[in-house]
């Protein structure tokens, strides 16, 4: 019965999908925007031709060496190609499943799943051939390998996720991080919350003899991300290939963006888990103390708390946080190249529309983005606590370094981060409504809004991510 339930979701998802990739291929019958870069690297490996890379690729060759599996079919065309991600999207449900049918019902798991697989920006890459269907993929099946203690797995699949995406490694260092703490929980070494965890782990450190096991289990993560190290060393640096558009830098602001389209794609859950954590505190449930010390205890959430119960403090609060991410915004805004020389992105809008309207137009959000990463962490107050502090570690990591803002970029912190939330049929129904009608919409325009640019007159351009 359970698998049923589960089989008849997935089975409106792998519909919904396989008529998307339909229309694709009818609709867009060429190689287009960097589809040309990753198309011709496939058909280069299909042919044997290993030693041949394409200057303009910056990621690893993982997807291509995927992709191999369609030379057994035949000739790696377009179509093909672009189904390998169609059905490695397909997979990619089921290990969403897998990791929240642990603790929730077939039914439940099943509609968390479907929602998070629609999400906007992983839907649409799972009908065009470019790797973050992959990526995405790789570092989920390496957290639910890891969640099953098969940690040597886990840092298999793991590698092959770096394979397809470097940034990769960051999330690898997580599902490593992650597996020691919960290591680290069923042994006891740490109970309760991150007050009481930090004076339980100085006292376990100070016993090397009881450090081995933990040590075990971060072995195969460590590896990755030291061999990940010598790559780097050799290569001279991240990026493959086109390393001029692509250098890294500090761009603070990215923290920013992501918590406001955090908060905008799981809005219900936000709000919902948000109000329900200021009211366990104002109801007196639970004290100040407990909460700090055995839910959330990120200095954020307890800020959305005193944001809603203490108004002194409120004011003080708000106008430091506010002041801070001014700094940010000032200092560490890059506006880069691609940004605006490219209008097929709906980044190419929102930039010059919302940004670039006047000089003092990006300073006007600063206030939401304060209201957008107090609900993300209020939301997250169940989860762990040395996870919430790690996860929001990595996720800086690899988005502050990158000069480009790409919606498709906040993808698999957002799938860790809403792994975490609660699971509550309503609000799925809602979110679910959401990314139907955005990717109904964003698809359309795709597919039949083609324009011209007056430079490549014979050429069409479509809308885009």
């Amino acid at each position: 019965m359970v698998e049923l339930t589960a089989a008849a979701v997935f089975g409106v998802y792998a519909i919904a999908s396989a008529l998307v990739l339909q229309l694709v291929n009818t609709e867009v019958r060429t190689p287009y925007m960097d589809e040309q870069f990753h198309i011709r690297q496939a058909q280069w490996y299909c042919m044997g031709a290993f030693n041949k890379w394409d200057p303009k690729l910056t990621t690893p060759p993982g997807l291509y060496i995927v992709s191999l599996v369609v030379r057994t079919m035949g000739a790696c065309t377009l179509d093909r190609l672009r189904a390998v991600n169609c059905v490695l999207g397909c997979i990619l449900f089921w290990t969403v499943y897998a990791l929240i049918r642990q603790n929730t019902r077939p039914f439940r798991a099943a509609i968390k799943a479907l929602t998070l697989c629609m999400l906007p920006t992983s839907f649409f890459f799972a009908h065009v051939y470019y790797t973050d269907i992959a990526s995405l993929l790789c570092v989920l099946l390496a957290q639910l390998l890891s969640v099953h203690k098969r940690h040597v797995w886990a840092g298999v699949v793991g590698g092959a996720g770096v394979w397809m995406r470097q940034t990769n490694v960051v999330w690898v260092a997580l599902v490593g991080g992650a597996a020691v703490e919960r290591w680290m929980r069923e042994n006891g070494v740490v109970s309760g919350g991150l007050l009481q965890s930090v004076g339980q782990l100085v006292q376990w450190m100070k016993s090397p003899r009881r450090w081995r096991e933990a040590v075990w289990v971060a072995v195969p993560y460590a590896f990755v991300v030291m061999a990940f190290g010598v790559f780097v060393r050799v290569n001279g640096g991240i990026v493959l290939g086109d390393k001029s558009n692509h250098q890294a830098g500090v761009h603070v602001p990215q923290m920013f963006y992501f918590y406001a389209f955090t908060a905008a794609m799981a809005a219900p859950t936000v709000l919902a888990e948000a109000q329900r954590y200021t009211h366990a505190v104002t109801s007196r449930q639970v004290t100040c103390f407990e909460m700090a010390n055995y839910a959330l205890e990120t200095v954020y959430a307890n800020l959305y708390l005193y944001l809603t119960y203490r108004p002194v403090l409120s004011t003080a609060v708000g106008l430091a946080l506010t002041l801070v991410m001014a700094v940010g915004v000032n200092r560490f805004t890059v506006e880069h190249p691609f940004l605006l020389g490219d209008n097929r992105h709906y980044t190419f809008y929102i930039w010059k529309n919302l940004f670039r309207s006047c000089w003092w137009a990006r300073y006007l959000y600063i206030p939401g983005y304060v209201s957008c990463m107090l609900g993300v962490h209020a939301a997250l107050w169940r989860a762990p606590a040395l996870w919430h502090i790690m996860w929001l570690v990595c996720t800086a990591a690899v988005l502050v370094p990158s000069p480009l803002l790409e919606l498709r970029y906040f993808t698999v912190p957002f799938f860790l981060a809403r792994l975490h939330m609660p699971t509550s049929l309503p609000r799925l129904s809602i979110e679910l409504a959401m990314y139907t009608v955005v990717n109904a919409v964003t698809i359309y325009v795709f597919l039949y809004h083609p324009f011209v640019w007056s430079s490549e007159p014979n050429q069409l351009q479509r809308f885009m991510w």
